[in-house]
C-alpha cells in the first residue's frame, strides 16, 4: 500500500524533476513498428506450429496404429507464489503410474513467474525440476532492494530493485541449462513465454526454444536471461527490460495464462493438422493449466481508504482476468471436439482456498516453503486436478 500511494504522489513531489528519457516515436513510426512486430509475431507462431506439426506426426507415426498423446503446460503467473508451481512439479514426477506422471511435455509455456518456472518443466528431469524448487525454496535477502527513502522518484525506473533475484536467475538458467533448453526446442518441442510490450500495449510471444538453439549457435545467452527477466518484470514495482529497443513489462499485465487453440483459424495447430494429414485422427491433447494463486479471493476486512481498496482490487481484476482465460480455452477445447470430433482435455490445479500465507510479506522464505509443500502434495495426487473438459462432456453438452 505504501508503494501505491508513493506512486499517486511522485508527480506532485518531484516537479521539475527528469527521468532519462528514451526518443519518443511518432504515430508513422509506431504504424511502422507494429506491422514489423505483427509479422514477426506471426512468422513466429508459425515456425512454432510447423514445429509442433512435425513432432506430431513423428509421435503419430511411432505410435504404430494407436493415439499418441500432446500435452501442453501452461504456467500462470504469481510472484512468490510460484513456489507452488515449483512443488507441483516436483510431486507429479513421483507417481508412478505413466497416465498421470508428470509428462514429456511437447508445449510449455510462462508467463511471470510461470516464465521462470517454464524451462525446468520444458527440460523435464527430475533434476530440473527439484533445482528450481530448490531456487524457489531458498528466497535471498537481496532478491529484492529499495531504492531508499525516495524510491517514489520517477527518475527511478521502479520501486525495487532485485540484484539479486536477477543473479540466481542467470545462474539457474546458466549456459548447460540454455543447451538442455535447444536441445529439447530440436525435438520438435515448444517453449513460449510472454511478456508484455509496454509501448504497444500487447502480449509479446517469444520461441524461448528457438532462442534457445540460437543462444548456443552463437554463444550469446543475454536475450534468453532478458526475455526471462522481462516477463517477470512486476509493473512499477520490478524494472521494466529493454530488448530490441522496446520496452517489457510483466506478461500477466496482457495474460496471466498462456494457451490458445483458436480452432477456427486456418494458421491454428488443429486446422493445419487437418490440412495436412486428411483422414488422420488428431492426437489425443490433454491442456495442464498450474495457477499459481487461488482461484477464489481470500476474504477481509477492507478499509475505506484508497490505498486500502486499490490492493484487493488489483488482485480481484488479476484472478478474475485469469479465470476469463481458463474458461475461453475450455470452451474453445469444447467447441472442437463437438465440430471437429478432436479428443481434447483441460486439467486445471490450483493452490487451495483454505491455504493460508503462514507469515506476512512477500518473497517469505516460511510462506514459500509451505506453498512448495502443498504443490508436491497435490502434484503427486493425480485427484486433486480439475477436470474440465474431455470429449465425453463435450459430447453431453451438445
Amino acid at each position: 500500500m505504501m508503494l501505491l500511494a508513493a506512486a499517486a504522489m511522485a508527480p506532485v513531489v518531484t516537479a521539475g524533476c527528469g527521468a532519462p528519457m528514451r526518443p519518443v516515436r511518432t504515430d508513422a513510426q509506431f504504424s511502422e513498428r507494429s506491422a514489423a512486430d505483427l509479422l514477426e509475431t506471426r512468422e513466429t507462431f508459425d515456425g512454432a506450429v510447423d514445429s509442433l506439426l512435425s513432432r506430431a506426426q513423428s509421435k503419430t507415426s511411432d505410435a504404430a496404429g494407436s493415439t499418441p498423446t500432446l500435452d501442453f503446460l501452461a504456467m500462470s503467473g504469481g510472484g512468490d507464489y510460484g513456489a507452488f508451481g515449483a512443488g507441483v512439479l516436483v510431486g507429479w514426477g513421483s507417481i508412478s503410474d505413466p497416465e498421470w506422471k508428470r509428462p514429456d511435455f511437447d508445449v510449455v509455456t510462462g508467463v511471470s513467474t510461470g516464465a521462470l518456472l517454464a524451462p525446468f518443466a520444458f527440460v523435464g528431469t527430475d533434476e530440473a525440476c527439484m533445482a528450481v524448487e530448490h531456487l524457489y525454496r531458498h528466497p535471498k535477502k537481496d532478491w529484492l532492494k529499495d531504492n531508499g527513502l525516495l524510491f517514489f522518484l520517477p527518475f527511478n525506473p521502479s520501486f525495487m530493485q532485485i540484484p539479486g533475484l536477477e543473479r540466481d536467475i542467470r545462474a539457474a538458467i546458466d549456459r548447460d541449462m540454455i543447451s538442455r533448453m535447444a536441445e529439447q526446442a530440436r525435438k520438435g518441442k515448444v517453449l513460449a513465454i510472454s511478456s508484455t510490450d509496454l509501448d504497444l500495449g500487447r502480449q509479446k510471444f517469444w520461441d524461448v526454444g528457438a532462442e534457445a538453439v540460437k543462444a548456443v549457435r552463437t554463444e550469446d545467452y543475454e536475450k534468453v536471461h532478458r526475455i526471462m527477466l522481462a516477463s517477470a518484470a512486476i509493473p512499477a514495482i520490478f524494472p521494466p527490460i529493454e530488448i530490441d529497443d522496446s520496452i517489457y513489462g510483466d506478461g500477466g499485465v496482457s495474460a496471466n495464462v498462456f494457451l490458445r487453440l483458436d480452432p477456427r483459424s486456418p494458421d491454428s495447430f488443429v486446422l493445419k493438422w487437418k490440412e495436412k494429414h486428411p483422414g488422420t485422427p488428431l492426437p489425443r491433447i490433454r491442456y495442464w493449466i498450474v495457477i499459481n494463486n487461488q482461484l477464489s479471493h481470500i476474504p477481509k476486512t477492507v478499509q475505506r481508504k484508497w490505498p486500502a481498496v486499490i490492493g484487493p482490487s488489483l488482485e480481484i481484476a488479476i484472478r478474475s482476468a485469469t479465470l476469463a482465460e481458463v474458461r475461453w480455452l475450455a470452451a474453445e477445447a469444447d467447441y472442437t471436439n463437438v465440430l471437429l470430433g478432436t479428443n481434447i482435455e483441460v486439467r486445471v490445479l490450483a493452490i487451495p482456498d483454505d491455504w493460508r500465507p503462514p507469515v506476512e510479506g512477500q518473497f517469505q522464505q516460511e510462506t514459500m516453503q509451505s506453498l512448495a509443500r502443498v504443490g508436491r502434495s497435490l502434484g503427486e495426487t493425480p485427484g486433486s486436478w480439475k477436470l474440465l473438459v474431455t470429449p465425453e462432456m463435450s459430447r453431453g453438452r451438445r
